[in-house]
């Protein structure tokens, strides 16, 4: 099922990122590697309000020390998102603007948490709850985000499967349209409606 699934811009970017830096495995997944690899900062204080900050020499993403390590993983995501990303202060940034980063780092969250090219590699169980649970497990990560991950993959595969219908049904169009697959007796008939058009014609001059 999952060989219908179709990668965007953002996600490619995302796993041309990883796979430079041989992030090839979900243990590969740790948000202390990761902002190593990228130069970042993790500053995790208690109460400490979940954001990156970042200038041309320096990034640093804060974590509120009192979340528990999961939660602090998927706000790391998020948060990276914005610093290799983004530019300008979300502070003066018009709301048309703030949207649109905020659900790109929104799906960066998701490509970054859980990557497909490594989801592709494990034996996923064939009920939703127990993959899920997997995916939650595996990649260290709520449910909720697994969740999340899963539903979007599921719309992809189905809109996938829904342009592969599509192009077949183009292609056998083109395919009744071209005269050599014509069966014999639409040949006849197409040159009998052509005789009777061109006796038409001549009748009319």
């Amino acid at each position: 099922m999952l060989h219908f699934y179709y990668k965007t811009f953002l996600e490619n970017k995302v796993e041309v990122l990883y796979r430079s830096h041989n992030i090839l495995s979900p243990d590969h997944i740790d948000i202390d590697l990761i902002a190593d690899v990228f130069g970042i900062t993790i500053v995790s204080l208690p109460g400490a309000k979940e954001e990156g900050i970042w200038d041309d020499y320096r990034a640093a993403v804060f974590l509120n020390a009192n979340k528990p390590s999961i939660e602090s993983r998927e706000a790391f995501f998020h948060e990276l998102s914005h610093i290799l990303l983004h530019t300008g202060n979300q502070l003066s940034m018009n709301r048309g603007l703030l949207e649109l980063q905020e659900e790109q780092a929104n799906h960066f969250q998701l490509y970054a948490a859980l990557p497909f090219y490594m989801i592709q590699q494990i034996h996923l169980p064939s009920h939703e709850a127990d993959i899920i649970h997997v995916l939650s497990s595996e990649f260290r990560v709520t449910h909720q985000l697994a969740r999340k991950r899963w539903e979007q993959i599921q719309r992809r595969v189905f809109s996938g499967k829904q342009q592969l219908k599509f192009e077949n049904e183009v292609r056998n169009q083109y395919r009744r349209a071209d005269p050599s697959n014509w069966s014999d007796e639409t040949k006849s008939l197409y040159e009998l409606a052509i005789h009777r058009k061109q006796q038409k014609e001549l009748h009319a001059k």
